[in-house]
């Protein structure tokens, strides 16, 4: 806004009628700012300090009363005036208005002439009020009554929106876990395959063959990993943990043992930091599945040459998993995010991951059922560290 002019604003969703009070009012010496709807208008009112207020009673959505009411809230704009400009010339508007928080009427059309007089007024001081206190006592409670009944009627609106969000819901669930099962059959029978290939049970192969037959492999497991997060993913809100007293690290020694080859194959290190710990009560496979989407976070984001270290650290009150990487990092305004379904977060100047961005989300579905929480510490272009901590 331009802070040399005395500025105002009009909420109104009529370009037309924007431009006129533009044009009006600017040739008078006024910066008018514009608003489309309520909530905008309730928006740009926070920023600014307006000497008069421009309402239309009619627009959609938080009508021009209800966004009044909610002006007068406004401490910064208590000695503000709000003046009605509408199309309603009917009996009680006006006074429906006064006593919604407006301090005057005006009835469109629009007189270019009387219009920046009235403004000075308002601005100088004048307020119209309602003719007798018996009259507006009985307008507020018509008013009072109006907002009631409008908010039941969104109640009852948002209520039909959520049970209908939850049926989509449900579908969607119903879909993605028989897609999941659909295509699990076909996988097994390629793996399977892949097996036999790989163990020179369907005859010999040519080194151009067995190349071929290297990345069918890493693109079938990755696909399998998919699938897998996919349907745990649906499993969880009705699966059952089977928890027991177990040994965390014995547990996880055969997954990060693994990652440890797989990581070396791919040009990284990665360490494990173990210690004595005793058992913790949890799901074996729900442990693994956790640790394994962090593992595989960190190796899908680290770079070739980068490092994983994953520890773990045993005290009388708590057992502590920790996920580190020297990764490309996430920015401040996604480490919530990220432990959202399917919400994903691709770094700059990197090549896309491939993943459905389910991995976290089981992770930290998992933590939370076990009682363990789960945070997230990162600094771009230095890494990125992820904390499980399980209280005895």
């Amino acid at each position: 806004m331009n802070d040399a002019l005395p500025g105002i604003l009009y909420i109104e969703d009529n370009l037309d009628n924007q431009r006129l009070v533009q044009r009006i009012l600017g040739n008078q010496g006024y910066h008018v700012v514009v608003a489309n709807d309520g909530p905008s208008g309730l928006a740009l009112a926070r920023e600014m300090m307006p000497v008069i207020i421009l309402v239309d009673l009619g627009i959609p959505g938080l009508d021009g009363y209800e966004t009044t009411t909610r002006l007068r809230s406004l401490i910064h704009l208590h000695n503000v005036p709000i003046v009605a400009l509408t199309a309603d010339g009917s009996p009680g508007a006006r006074e429906r208005a006064l006593v919604a928080g407006c301090d005057g009427y005006l009835v469109k059309p629009i007189d270019p002439r009387r219009l920046p007089m009235v403004v000075s007024e308002f601005i100088a001081g004048h307020r119209e009020r309602v003719s007798a206190p018996a009259e507006e006592a009985d307008l507020l409670r018509a008013y009072s009554q109006k907002l009631v009944e409008r908010l039941e009627q969104r109640v009852l609106e948002l209520s039909a929106a959520n049970a209908e969000l939850g049926e989509l819901d449900r579908l969607k669930s119903q879909f993605l876990s028989t897609l999941s099962h659909e295509l699990r059959t076909p996988m097994t029978s390629l793996m399977g395959y892949l097996d036999l290939f790989e163990q020179g049970m369907l005859g010999p192969l040519t080194q151009d063959q067995q190349e071929g037959l290297v990345v069918m492999r890493r693109s079938s497991e990755t696909l399998s990993q998919q699938l897998n997060n996919l349907l745990y993913f649906q499993e969880l809100r009705g699966r059952t943990m089977e928890s027991q007293m177990l040994d965390p690290i014995a547990t996880l020694k055969p997954l990060f043992e693994s990652f440890q080859e797989r990581a070396h194959s791919e040009g990284m290190l990665m360490d494990v930091v173990t210690c004595q710990a005793a058992p913790i009560l949890a799901d074996a496979k729900s442990l693994t599945q956790m640790t394994q989407a962090l593992l595989d976070n960190a190796l899908k984001y680290t770079p070739r040459g980068g490092r994983i270290r994953l520890l773990f650290h045993d005290e009388p009150s708590r057992f502590i998993l920790r996920c580190e990487d020297n990764g490309p990092g996430i920015g401040k305004e996604h480490l919530e995010k990220i432990f959202l379904p399917f919400y994903r977060v691709e770094p700059p100047n990197t090549t896309i991951k491939p993943g459905a961005g389910l991995g976290l989300a089981i992770a930290r579905h998992i933590a939370e059922t076990h009682g363990a929480q789960l945070t997230v510490r990162s600094q771009v272009r230095i890494g990125t560290v992820f904390t499980v901590v399980f209280p005895r």
